[in-house]
């Protein structure tokens, strides 16, 4: 059986059910009404959402794959490219999923842990012998830092050497560096994305994959176990979204206005108790430490149930002693929200 994803059954129980919501990672969701009008039974979709995210990433149309979300994108890469009983490593603090996934396949996975930044020594040090994969997120989730493209370029050198790939979750990247890609980094780089937490349309269920050519065929046989043909609307949602790239970049820059500096005094009033690694100014979330080293879940379910606020607990991401908060919420909800979650952690 499928292991549960423990963070995505916490945001099942309390995503869009408490008052204040400082766990949601994403850009505010935006009306279908700011994309063109798109016809949803296209069959020419696919390939223009393909030919869009072609010229935007600057990668052949044929190492683009359309997938089913993210989600769905970070399946069809590990069900593709690895085989059951493989190596993995993953980054730690990490995304759940980036590890829950390769189990489910039944791969080996052990973890490095990684600061703000990537350290492509620490990796190394690390990688277990025959590892076939090393999987990390830039921009990190949960800290938010951004790697530099010259770190990760070195790790995939030095992964290829040992004939590993360099998986990247980018979903966030477009938010510190639009239109760009590790993808072209090496040939053992792979990266995936989706239009959902840089522009606010998870609606569309619109994500992809940049690999190999070679590889994309595997890829095919996989999202063909998984959904058959996928609806063209998710890619003619996915083109326009596309199309209206930069009005949404805008969007998302006037919703974010005024929210980061009132995490800076959030974290500057308690310092005495908190601790974090400010991440860059475009981030939507940062990770932060109690200095007390308390197990913190319990208190975090209880200021969901009896405050009515939500973080994400690290508990999820392997550190219990952390939570990832998240600054995408109206300014209305974020101040009176930072206030209960000081309370409930006792501050």
């Amino acid at each position: 059986m499928f292991p549960p994803i423990e963070y995505l059954g916490y945001a099942e129980r309390w995503f869009g059910k408490v008052r204040y919501d400082l766990a949601s990672s994403g850009v505010a969701r935006v009306g279908a009404s700011a994309l063109a009008p798109v016809p949803t039974d296209d069959p020419a979709a696919r390939d223009r959402f393909r030919a869009r995210l072609a010229a935007r990433y600057r990668v052949p149309e044929a190492e683009v794959y359309p997938c089913l979300g993210g989600s769905g994108a970070l399946f069809v890469a590990f069900a593709a490219l690895l085989d059951r009983g493989d190596a993995v490593l993953s980054e730690s603090p990490g995304y759940e999923p980036l590890w829950r996934v390769p189990e489910a396949l039944g791969l080996r996975v052990s973890f490095f842990e990684r600061g703000a930044a990537l350290e492509p020594e620490r990796v190394m040090a690390a990688l277990p012998e025959g590892a076939r994969m090393v999987v990390v997120t830039n921009p990190h989730n949960p800290g938010g830092g951004l790697t530099p493209e010259p770190a990760l370029a070195e790790l995939a050198a030095r992964l290829a050497a040992r004939g590993a790939w360099l998986f990247v979750d980018e979903a966030y990247l477009e938010l510190m560096a639009p239109g760009r890609t590790a993808r072209s980094l090496a040939p053992n780089v792979i990266t995936c994305s989706s239009t959902t937490k840089c522009w606010g349309v998870n609606f569309a269920r619109a994500g992809w994959l940049l690999l190999p050519e070679e590889r994309v065929s595997a890829a095919r046989t996989v999202e063909l176990h998984l959904a058959g043909h996928a609806p063209a609307a998710s890619w003619a949602l996915g083109a326009a979204v596309l199309d209206a790239a930069d009005a949404l970049a805008r969007r998302a820059d006037e919703l974010q206005k005024g929210k980061r500096s009132l995490i800076d005094a959030f974290t500057r009033m308690h310092a005495n108790s908190l601790t974090w690694e400010p991440p860059p100014p475009e981030s939507l979330f940062g990770f932060v430490r109690d200095r007390r080293g308390r197990r913190l879940l319990p208190l975090l379910e209880r200021a969901a149930a009896e405050r009515g606020v939500i973080v994400s607990p690290g508990e999820f991401f392997r550190e219990p002693t952390a939570f990832r908060l998240s600054w995408t919420a109206p300014v209305e909800v974020l101040e009176p929200g930072l206030v209960e979650l000081a309370a409930a952690l006792e501050l």
